[in-house]
């Protein structure tokens, strides 16, 4: 037993076991963050409410695997810049990922909360694989099984491995939904200077407002004004029906953006009389819900649009306007009064 331990610790100086304790503490942090943005597969964090482990396979092999993945990594980073005495004793990274682990629960006083029967499978399991990599690593002239055969298909499931993580975590779309709120919000501000008068005049309502410039910015970002001019050459070129104008309305006849607007409104108008009488015994409905329905009927075929409508008539409307009718009846009345007043 002494000369197993003299064995183990001959030539582990103290600043290789600093370098696997710091590595540990890495992948703490690393295992941690994955984790915090694989909770669509079943990734069970620690947590004061009780969850469901919907995915107890993967979150076992998760937690298994992990310091496994990141000694061999580390063996190869080490080897990679002529430092291969960092790999000696490499499996003690894993020890001190699960020592460390251990200590951060108890220092912010979870250990409640932990399972620790089940903590001591994922330990045993975690090193016992840590210590049988480590010696394919260290012997490269076995025979049986063959060392280098073994660490392709190691590989082979260091690469499925990481694949599979990384197709699960979660990166933050706040960032995101900024950008395409900016976007939103600037398209709408150029669009209200332009075409404010010509849609105040049409419409009486903020209903109908928010929803022709929610309809106006997504067919502006899919045709552009340059898409838009090589619209009209192909029209005049093939003199057959064309959607022209910012709002992408079929006609026959030439139409520029201020007629395809008029034309647009119409037609939304039209479809939403229909859509009442269809839905009229249906439960009360939001202003998001009918908006949806009216871009179904403006551009029948394609739910994707409906709902890209739906969701820039979201932004437009609480960031512009005031209360959206709530009820089926609110939406008949301002539909029967816009349909008064075009006749």
């Amino acid at each position: 037993m002494v000369a197993t331990l003299c064995e183990i610790f001959l030539g582990y100086s103290w600043y290789i076991a600093l370098t696997h304790f710091a590595l540990a503490i890495a992948l703490f942090f690393i295992v941690n963050w994955i984790g915090a943005r694989a909770i669509s597969v079943g990734y069970i964090q620690m947590n004061i409410v009780i969850q469901e482990d919907t995915a107890p396979a993967f979150n076992f092999v998760f937690k298994i695997l992990a310091p496994i993945v990141f000694i061999v990594l580390s063996a190869v980073f080490f080897e990679e810049i002529g430092q291969i005495r960092f790999n000696r004793n490499l499996y003690f990274i894993t020890i001190y990922y699960w020592l460390f682990r251990t200590l951060w629960v108890i220092c912010t006083s979870r250990g409640k909360l932990i399972n620790w029967a089940e903590q001591l499978i994922y330990w045993t399991v975690s090193i016992g694989l840590s210590l049988w990599i480590y010696s394919l690593l260290e012997s490269v002239d076995q025979i049986l099984p063959s060392p280098r055969s073994l660490m392709d298909q190691l590989w082979i499931l260091i690469i499925i491995f990481l694949y599979s993580i990384l197709n699960k975590v979660q990166i933050s779309r706040d960032r995101t939904i900024k950008r395409k709120n900016d976007y939103i919000n600037s398209r709408y501000k150029v669009f209200s200077q332009k075409y404010d008068t010509i849609i105040k005049e049409y419409f009486h309502n903020e209903f109908y407002e928010a929803l022709t410039y929610s309809i106006m910015i997504y067919e502006d970002f899919n045709r552009p004004q340059i898409v838009r001019w090589i619209e009209y050459v192909r029209f005049w070129i093939t003199s057959k029906p064309h959607t022209l104008g910012i709002m992408q309305v079929m006609s026959d006849e030439y139409i520029d953006n201020e007629e395809s607007i008029r034309r647009a409104m119409r037609k939304i108008i039209d479809d939403s009389r229909g859509i009442m009488e269809r839905y009229s015994d249906s439960p009360s409905p939001d202003a998001n819900y009918v908006a949806y329905y009216i871009a179904r009927e403006y551009n029948p075929g394609d739910y994707k649009y409906a709902s890209e409508i739906s969701d820039i008539f979201k932004q437009v409307s609480t960031t512009y306007y005031g209360s959206m009718p709530d009820s089926y009846d609110e939406f008949e009345i301002i539909a029967n009064y816009e349909d008064r007043t075009k006749k």
